[in-house]
């Protein structure tokens, strides 16, 4: 890309120096020393070359002078005109490399010269909109960081100079010096933060940089410039898939160093450019899990439960992920148990049989705390709560005589309250429920039996009424 540099030129003028010329040399005074007389007589000659237009001549001999007499602010003054005018010739003669060289000399001396700072700044502006042939880039941006030495402010030489720096910088990414395009195109974008072309080409700077860091297995600075492009062109495809990939494989990287929380941060971050993605996906189930069983975190029980439920979430049929959640909520609950705390128990083992309904552990251990609760429950006298509960742990252990034994007994007994309420068929068939877990009971068959008469006696046929009924329609 040609930078664009339709700046404003200055006008460039002739400085004359104001200074009384003399057709001849002044000889050295009495009470002068011969060094300041040598230095006199240098400026004269250079101040009588000057006003003939001599300007290599006068150059020579004012440069003579100020070496001899350094503090003398005249010699300096007209030294700088000198310079400043043959700086003009040479640009007029297309010697401007040179010629910008010689103005800066000038400018060196004669910094607060309006004069001189202008043909200085009007002559830079001038080599950098000649053609390529004529001077080298090179050459222009050190002309143009001149520029904005003394003019900081200008908008013009920051543009130019940003332009500039452009194609420097993407000359040197097509010769793959990845390091020198960026810090180039990061000082473009810095001095013209709004040119889009810049920002595109930074973009493509970092994410040439970051891939090849990646490549050689730094996965951290991969994913720090493929961030920095992103933050440029947040929508180009290829850079947001590949910072998703270094993200992904960066939080791998964490994970197998023991470092859970950034390898979670990272593949969520991943996820987030990238939704879906199956790999990403099972990486942070894995790492949610990791995190979930690693006892240096200091998570408490509720946080390490969480975290594995989110893992489960992400990849159910983790059969690791299931068994972790499944143990830690087992254990927990036999802590609660022993405590006393046999409903928060019963809770744990609940959330417990829900992650693995297989686990056989799981299940003893809530059929044998459903089955202390219920018991409980009986003595309280609550039978409805007591056999709600013995069902329970019957559905959980279904082989357990004494549970069924112990159910059974809490059907007999309801049933016989119910009985003596008048409600024979809610009697039988509790009673009945009792017969079935115990075949042969003698107390529960005689209850039985003696229900089913009392409900035949006392509960009226559904035939009879219903002829009834019909008769009275009749």
């Amino acid at each position: 890309m040609s930078p664009n540099t339709s700046t404003q030129l200055y006008a460039i003028g002739m400085i004359v120096a104001a200074t009384v010329l003399l057709d001849t040399v002044m000889a050295c005074s009495a009470w002068g020393s011969v060094e300041t007389a040598e230095a006199e007589n240098a400026f004269f000659v250079g101040s009588h070359l000057l006003s003939r237009e001599n300007l290599s001549g006068a150059v020579e001999n004012l440069e003579k002078a100020v070496q001899l007499d350094p503090e003398n602010t005249k010699y300096k003054q007209v030294l700088a005109v000198a310079y400043n005018n043959l700086g003009l010739k040479m640009i007029r003669e297309g010697n401007y490399r040179d010629a910008f060289r010689t103005l800066g000399k000038a400018l060196n001396i004669a910094p607060e010269d309006k004069d001189i700072r202008s043909n200085f700044v009007a002559s830079a502006f001038q080599a950098v909109n000649l053609p390529d042939d004529k001077i080298n880039n090179a050459d222009k941006t050190e002309f143009l960081r001149r520029v904005l030495e003394i003019q900081p402010d200008s908008a013009a030489a920051r543009k130019a100079l940003a332009a500039l720096l452009n194609n420097a910088g993407v000359a040197k990414g097509r010769k793959a010096d990845r390091s020198g395009e960026v810090a180039t195109l990061e000082e473009a974008a810095r001095l013209d933060p709004n040119n889009l072309m810049i920002k595109r080409n930074l973009a493509t700077a970092y994410y040439n940089l970051g891939i090849d860091k990646g490549k050689k297995g730094d996965f951290s600075q991969e994913v720090e410039f493929l961030r920095k492009a992103h933050k440029l062109e947040s929508k180009d495809k290829m850079i947001v898939e590949n910072l998703a990939r270094g993200l992904s494989n960066l939080g791998v990287l964490k994970g197998k160093e023991g470092d859970t929380a950034s390898q979670i941060t990272l593949l969520k971050e991943s996820l987030e450019l990238v939704a879906g993605d199956p790999t990403t996906i099972k990486n942070l189930a894995a790492a949610y899990n990791n995190r979930g069983v690693a006892e240096s975190t200091g998570a408490s029980f509720s946080e390490r439960i969480a975290i594995l439920e989110t893992s489960l979430k992400l990849d159910p049929k983790n059969q690791a992920t299931i068994s972790n959640l499944t143990n830690l909520l087992l254990r927990e609950a036999v802590k609660e148990f022993k405590e006393g705390a046999s409903s928060r128990a019963i809770e744990l083992l609940e959330r417990a049989a829900k992650a693995d309904a297989g686990n056989k552990a799981v299940q003893l251990n809530l059929a044998a705390a459903y089955h202390n609760e219920g018991i409980k429950r009986g003595e309280e006298g609550k039978h409805q709560e007591e056999i709600r509960l013995l069902e329970k742990a019957l559905k959980a252990a279904p082989a357990n005589s004494e549970i069924k034994e112990d159910l059974a007994m809490a059907y007999n007994d309801y049933a016989v309250n119910l009985g003596k309420k008048g409600d024979y068929s809610q009697e039988v068939l509790y009673l009945s429920k009792a017969a079935k877990l115990l075949t042969g009971n003698k107390v529960i068959q005689e209850n039985l039996d003696r229900a089913k008469q009392n409900m035949a006696v006392n509960e009226p046929k559904k035939g009879v009424t219903t002829d009834k009924k019909k008769s009275a329609e009749k």
